[in-house]
Formats: C-alpha cells, sequence, structure tokens
C-alpha cells in the first residue's frame, strides 16, 4: 500500500521553487519538457532530494515535474555517479539541499503525542464517534490517529494542514 502524504506535492512545489531560485532560473520552469542543462540539473537534484530526505513516492514528484515515474527511478539510480564525476550537479545539488537543510532545520517539533492532540483540538479538529476515516500524523518518533468521517473529513483536514504547516510530520489519510 502506498502511504500518500496530503502534503507531499506541495512539498516538491516547494523544493522546485527553492531549486529554481538558488539556480537563477524561473518558478515553474523545472516542469519545462526542455533538456538544457540549466534545467536537467536542479530537475534531477529535486527528484533525488524529494526521494531521499523527504521519502515522496515517485508518482507524487513525477506529478509535479510532470514527467513519468520512470524519469524519477533514473535520476535516483544516476544520483551517485552524477555526484561523483560532474562539477555542476554536485555544485547545484549541495547548494539545494544545504538550503533545504536549513529549512528543515527551523521546522518545529512537537515531542508528545499528548501535546499534538490537545494542540489540534485547540486548532479546532473533533473527533468523531462514529469514523469511517482516519487521518494520521506521523511526527517521526510517534503517530498520532484522529479519528474522523466524511462529513467533517475536510474540515479537520484543513485545520491539521494549517495547524502544522510549520511543524516537521507528515499527515495520511486511511479510509
Amino acid at each position: 500500500m502506498i502511504r500518500y502524504d496530503i502534503r507531499d506535492e506541495i512539498e516538491v512545489k516547494n523544493l522546485c521553487d527553492l531549486a529554481t531560485s538558488i539556480c537563477g532560473i524561473r518558478k515553474g520552469s523545472l516542469a519545462y519538457k526542455s533538456r538544457k542543462e540549466q534545467y536537467t540539473i536542479p530537475r534531477s537534484v529535486v527528484a533525488v532530494i524529494a526521494r531521499k530526505e523527504l521519502k515522496i513516492h515517485h508518482n507524487a514528484i513525477a506529478k509535479e515535474l510532470k514527467r513519468d515515474r520512470c524519469s524519477i527511478y533514473h535520476y535516483e539510480g544516476k544520483h551517485e555517479a552524477n555526484y561523483m564525476s560532474y562539477p555542476k550537479y554536485r555544485e547545484a545539488f549541495n547548494s539545494i539541499y544545504n538550503a533545504y537543510s536549513d529549512i528543515k532545520k527551523s521546522k518545529k517539533i512537537i515531542e508528545d503525542p499528548s501535546e499534538m492532540i490537545n494542540y489540534l483540538h485547540n486548532m479546532g479538529v473533533r473527533h468523531s464517534k462514529k469514523p469511517s476515516m482516519k487521518i494520521h500524523i506521523d511526527a517521526g518518533k510517534y503517530e498520532v490517529s484522529i479519528d474522523t468521517n466524511f462529513k467533517h473529513f475536510s474540515r479537520n483536514m484543513d485545520i491539521c494542514h494549517e495547524a502544522l504547516k510549520d511543524y516537521n510530520c507528515k499527515i495520511y489519510v486511511e479510509s
């Protein structure tokens, strides 16, 4: 089963924006069909960071980069050789990865599951007595589940997404 984080596409988009800003190319240009080096290097770097660091599924990365899933496998497979023998790739990778790491370090962490549940409850998330689905929040050291139903799912999901945007966690849905 593929666990699909609702925020995966947003994470890839943010990583693309970071890469285009560092490489000095137009925002959104990594999705161009061009094979010019100025686009292929940051596109490959974004795919590798999204896979190795963020553990984002190939399909979500491919969707944002407007490529097929096999291209993401290719970028991932060529990373080590490119990093070792291709100075422009290595420089781009190091710059983008270091900027991403700085952003990741600045995100907040909620240490305790009960603190997470209380925080979300105070933000307006409500548990359902008769749940038909669950929202899972993976904070690394623990996972919290929120029982919800179809009626309140969108509201609860929006609240979780907004409340946790500055926190280091992933949000999954189980129906």
